[in-house]
This record gives C-alpha cells, sequence and structure tokens, in this order.
C-alpha cells in the first residue's frame, strides 16, 4: 500500500495533467470540458486518478482561462470523493521549499486558523483535509482570506464561498456512484 503522502503527490500529479488536458486547445478539449464546474466567481473541474476513478472537485477563485495564462496568487477549494474539504494555495513562483507537515497561517476575515499542509511544488501548498468544520464555515462566510506560509502571504478577496463549498458538494455527488 502506498503511503499518504505519495498518493497526495499522485493525485496532485493527477489534478495537474487534467487541468493541462482541459485547457488543451486539442481536438479533445471537448470531451474534457464535461469534467469543468463552476459557482458564482469560482471555476474549476473534477479530476480521475489513474484508474480513471473519480478522486476528487477543485474550485478555483479565477476562471480556468485566467488561471492557465497565470497560476499563481489564487486560491482552491477541494472536496475528495470522501467528502473532505482541503485547500491548494498558490504563491509567486519560488515563494516555498517543496516539503511535508509545512506550516500554514489562514486568516479568515482576519480570524487566525493554524493548518498544515504539503508544499508540492515552489509555489503552491496543498492541505489536503479534512478541514475543520468551523473553519469551513468560516470559508463559507469569508469576503477575505489571507494564507501565510515560509514568511510569504498571499491574500484574496473572494465572495460566494458558500456556493462554491455547495457547488462541491454537488460534484461530489454527481461523480460518485
Amino acid at each position: 500500500m502506498e503511503k499518504p503522502a505519495t498518493l497526495l503527490k499522485h493525485n496532485v500529479l493527477i489534478a495537474a495533467l487534467a487541468l493541462v488536458a482541459l485547457l488543451s486547445p486539442l481536438p479533445m478539449r471537448s470531451a474534457n470540458a464535461q469534467n469543468r464546474i463552476a459557482a458564482a466567481g469560482w471555476e474549476g473541474f473534477a479530476t480521475r486518478n489513474a484508474e480513471n476513478d473519480f478522486d476528487r472537485c477543485v474550485l478555483y477563485n479565477k476562471s480556468i482561462e485566467a488561471l492557465s495564462a497565470a497560476p499563481y496568487d489564487m486560491l482552491g477549494i477541494t472536496r475528495s470523493a470522501s467528502g473532505q474539504v482541503g485547500l491548494l494555495v498558490f504563491f509567486r513562483p519560488s515563494a516555498l521549499k517543496r516539503g511535508d507537515n509545512v506550516p500554514l497561517t489562514l486568516r479568515i476575515d482576519n480570524r487566525p486558523v493554524a493548518l498544515t499542509g504539503q508544499a508540492l511544488s515552489d509555489f503552491h501548498i496543498s492541505v489536503a483535509g479534512p478541514i475543520g468544520a468551523e473553519t469551513v464555515d468560516a470559508l463559507r462566510q469569508a469576503s477575505s482570506v489571507e494564507a501565510s506560509a515560509e514568511g510569504k502571504t498571499v491574500r484574496f478577496e473572494v465572495s460566494d464561498v458558500g456556493a462554491a463549498l455547495d457547488a462541491l458538494e454537488a460534484c461530489v455527488k454527481n461523480n460518485t456512484h
């Protein structure tokens, strides 16, 4: 059995490849567009693993087109096939050192929340979840989210996070059988 960190790295790689395929101008783009999901101000997709089993749904605070142009300074909210809410925080290039157990402080409307994630690249951290119910409730009502790790900070003005969380829940229900 693979270690959880290995599985997480594998799942993030699959998600990245799915994003590349979704954004690809090749003829298969229309087939991949079926995986696209959206909520007011949020866009993303449902991902599958190497065995073509549903993995998770992801919504970003940018449009697919905007994140393909510059995949930095953005926030992603995930919901796994088991229903766990997680986060993806994208900083600027070369902001982070890759590694596990990276402390991440969120300030949700100025309320601090301490989390731990995995720096999967030099610019993004994945918090696979589960994110606690209190934090999810705070996110649902948030108008701003600030994330700090390794002395770097990125701030997001967000809206309709509740709608994004609801869309992620519906996405998981639609993709699990």
